[in-house]
């Protein structure tokens, strides 16, 4: 007769797999993913390494369901802003300060998940999460083209370079440390990524060109 697992059986298996996948996340989040050590994974989720093993195989394995977890709330987080019922440039604003405002809040998540070397499969992972983050950019940049709200330009482009300055400035080489970002208050570093992004899109490259041109046009005509 085949073994059924029981009720209570299911859900203590469940609740073990919670407990791993939460003690992970707050590791990585205290240390990146090179802090997920799967003995520490363990003593933290008050399993035994053995255990722990059974449900993940490998640390790669568990530390990419965690990437995907994290990543998958912290990218519905902006899709859901990016689909309010909002002009386009208010929703492109309100989702330029949360993405940067959660980065802010959480430096070292942010990092483990945009920049800190992995294993191959979780670049993999990571490679399409930056990809689908850049699409929730780029479809609000084609409302406000559409809106008239900004000049038409390579939404694709300006997208990929929004979701990749932000990052930078805040977890890149370039970024100041943290306490230099807390004694110019969060604050303050996140108005100015959003006035940067917002600026970025609205003085596309000829737009002052073809404003000087229209300048001169009608300085001639009087």
């Amino acid at each position: 007769m085949a073994y059924r697992r029981t009720g209570k059986v299911s859900a203590r298996l469940a609740d073990n797999r919670r407990r791993i996948l939460n003690s992970a996340r707050e590791i990585v989040a205290e240390g990146g993913f090179s802090a997920a050590q799967m003995s520490e994974v363990a003593r933290r989720a008050g399993v035994a390494t053995g255990t722990l093993y059974r449900y993940f195989p490998s640390k790669e394995d568990l530390c990419r369901q965690v990437f995907r977890e994290v990543s998958t709330r912290e990218m519905n987080i902006l899709a859901n802003i990016a689909s309010e019922d909002a002009p386009a440039m208010e929703r492109l604003e309100s989702v330029l300060r949360t993405f940067a405002g959660r980065a802010i809040q959480g430096r070292r998540l942010a990092y483990a998940l945009l920049a800190e070397p992995v294993d191959v499969g979780l670049s993999e992972d990571r490679t399409r999460f930056r990809r689908t983050h850049a699409q929730v950019f780029a479809g609000i940049l084609d409302d406000a083209i559409e809106a008239g709200d900004i000049p038409p330009i390579n939404t694709q482009i300006a997208a990929a370079c929004i979701a990749g300055a932000i990052p930078t400035a805040l977890i890149g080489p370039l970024a100041p440390e943290s306490h230099e970002i807390e004694d110019q208050s969060g604050a303050r570093v996140l108005d100015d990524i959003v006035a940067f992004c917002m600026a970025a899109v609205h003085a596309a490259p000829g737009t002052a060109a073809q404003k000087n041109e229209k300048t001169e046009e009608r300085r001639i005509a009087s």
